[in-house]
């Protein structure tokens, strides 16, 4: 019976390794980027950014860590004294670690690791035993096969997730005292708002152009539009987020259309904000105000992998001549990945104190704000049979272990097939297969040592050792995904290093709200005009004008002119006319 096994796992092997299982060598592995000094060889020779090691040739570091590009088809993370031979019968880390993503498979002794849609971390150790760690996707370790032509696989550097554009909803309001009035009595606006955000240019998951405009109403008299460009990078060298913007404002103000250039830029890392942004007035309204504003955002909760912020905004106004310092206190609290609620207050000599907040709901028009291409597995029109459902039931060697028992009970059942699939891989060539989250041990001569579930301690250290510091992969989303399903919600360091605080600061334009930003001079503390009137009398016969004497004069030249900052002046007192008792009253010249 037991050899019976033996040679059925020896016959389901042979099957169940795909072409794709194959052995295929890497032609050529360009540098892209070397950090933590310059330690990188070929060939013993020391090598920079863009070079290229081609068949026949050995890639290795010191002291270093490298990324490297294998013939467009995949990425590799080559760690500290590492060494990877190209063009032999198959692809081999002599020593060392290597993170690879892509569709590219490798040699552990005699038997071959075939990959699907595959994150992966090898590392040799020093008795030369193999360890494997799949980060996402899937691994299966065999014996090699003839690899049979297939279409070229995709270019790995077109893999990156984009986002998608979004589109907005809310409302705001704001209120301030600074027409003299009670913050209680004060002016303000309650409005309908609506955004939207379009990414222009997207590249290798870390850079994004964009455009995003935002129309406000209270569906009356007020309304106002904005629009900017903008631009955005990520930075692996201290994961942090830099973006820059340029745009334009318009708003319709009592008497005068306001409009201004709106210039900004934000950088932030562990979700500090450090930003400054300001408007320079373009029309020739008497109440229009230049201001700059600087931001601090403090991350004060964490609400799944997002922060509650609170910001700290000193600023300066200018206008009618002179210049107005002030401070803004605010929060923003995000709701999941669509709601979002913020509020603040501020006070300074010239505007007083204004309080205000916005409630805005964002959703993107293709389903998901990210576009993964990673996550998106094409399935056979027609598949194999241990592909159908009746044979694909999760259970490990199930073709070798025969039908399930249904009457055994589970926990039982699953320790029997563990302990049977160990033996059959220590004593045959059957196949091993990994799931993203499992680790294995392989001997030199790539036998099976044994095979566990990651913990969360060491999931977290791998991703850590092998991916600080790096660009963005192009499975960093899909290995995020694979963490909160497997652990829950990454710690702030793996959110920055996987890339999903970039993909949320991304798509999150800096905030401009029309309350906020659009500011205009008080009417009250416009500056005063004099004008000239003088004193006449009114009726059907001849008018008088006041002077010094008691009737007056009866030529306009003559009269005396007297000033004020009103729209009414004051004639009390002032009398003129044929017997000098005549009332008089304002008339402006």
């Amino acid at each position: 019976m037991h050899v019976s096994r033996k040679l059925l796992a020896l016959s389901c092997a042979a099957v169940l390794i795909t072409p794709e299982a194959a052995a295929a060598p890497f032609n050529s592995a360009t540098l892209r980027r070397i950090i933590d000094g310059r330690e990188v060889f070929i060939d013993r020779r020391q090598a920079s950014v863009n070079e290229t090691a081609d068949r026949g040739q050995e890639l290795s570091t010191g002291s270093s860590r490298a990324e490297v590009l294998f013939d467009r088809r995949a990425l590799g993370f080559l760690g500290k004294n590492s060494l990877i031979r190209l063009g032999e019968d198959c692809f081999r880390l002599d020593r060392g670690q290597v993170l690879v993503n892509g569709p590219q498979n490798t040699c552990l002794g005699s038997k071959v690791l075939g990959i699907r849609g595959t994150t992966y971390v090898l590392s040799v150790q020093d008795n030369g035993t193999y360890e494997l760690a799949v980060l996402s996707g899937e691994a299966s370790v065999g014996d090699a096969v003839h690899e049979s032509k297939t279409e070229d696989s995709q270019d790995i550097l077109s893999m990156y997730p984009t986002l998608n554009p979004v589109i907005g909803f809310g409302s705001s309001a704001w209120g301030g005292n600074a027409s003299g009035e009670t913050l209680g009595e004060a002016a303000g606006l309650i409005l309908g708002d609506a955004s939207f955000f379009m990414p222009l240019s997207q590249s290798l998951g870390s850079n994004l152009l964009y455009s995003y405009t935002t129309a406000s109403s209270n569906f009356d008299a007020a309304w106002g539009a904005s629009t900017e460009l903008g631009y955005k990078w990520f930075n692996p060298d201290n994961r942090s987020i830099s973006s820059v913007l340029m745009g334009y404002d318009g708003w319709d103000s009592a008497g005068c259309f306001q409009s201004q250039l709106a210039l900004g830029g934000l950088w932030q890392k562990g979700r500090w904000q450090f930003g400054v942004n300001g408007g320079i007035p373009l029309d020739q309204c008497v109440n229009n105000l230049g201001y700059a504003i600087g931001q601090i955002g403090i991350p004060i909760a964490d609400v799944g992998d997002q922060s509650i912020t609170l910001s700290l905004s000193p600023y300066v106004l200018y206008g009618i001549g002179e210049s107005f310092g002030g401070g803004r206190i605010g929060v923003n609290v995000p709701i999941g990945n669509q709601v979002m609620l913020s509020t603040y207050g501020q006070y300074d000599n010239l505007l007083d104190t204004v309080i205000g907040g916005q409630i805005s709901y964002r959703f993107a028009t293709k389903g998901g704000f990210v576009d993964d291409p990673n996550l998106q597995r094409p399935s056979a029109s027609s598949p194999m049979p241990w592909q159908a459902r009746e044979f694909n039931t999760g259970s490990p060697m199930q073709i070798a272990m025969g039908p399930k028992r249904e009457s055994s009970p589970p926990q039982a059942a699953e320790k029997v097939q563990i302990s049977e699939m160990t033996n059959l891989i220590g004593n045959t060539d059957t196949l091993v297969q990994l799931k993203a989250g499992e680790e294995a041990t392989f001997s030199p001569e790539g036998v099976l040592l044994n095979q566990k579930m990651m913990s969360k301690d060491r999931f977290s250290q791998l991703i850590i050792e092998t991916m600080s510091g790096q660009n963005l992969l192009p499975e960093s989303h899909a290995i995020n995904l694979v963490y909160k399903k497997l652990y829950g919600v990454p710690d702030v360091t793996l959110l920055s290093i996987l890339g999903s605080d970039w993909l949320i600061a991304a798509r999150t334009p800096y905030p401009r709200l029309r309350g906020a930003n659009n500011l205009v001079v008080p009417n009250n503390k416009l500056p005063k005009t004099e004008k000239t009137y003088v004193c006449s009398t009114s009726g059907n016969y001849r008018k008088y004008y006041q002077t010094g004497n008691s009737m007056g004069v009866s030529n306009i030249a003559d009269a005396t002119r007297f000033q004020t900052t009103s729209n009414t002046g004051s004639c009390s007192g002032k009398l003129a006319g044929s017997s000098g008792q005549d009332a008089t009253s304002p008339e402006f010249i």
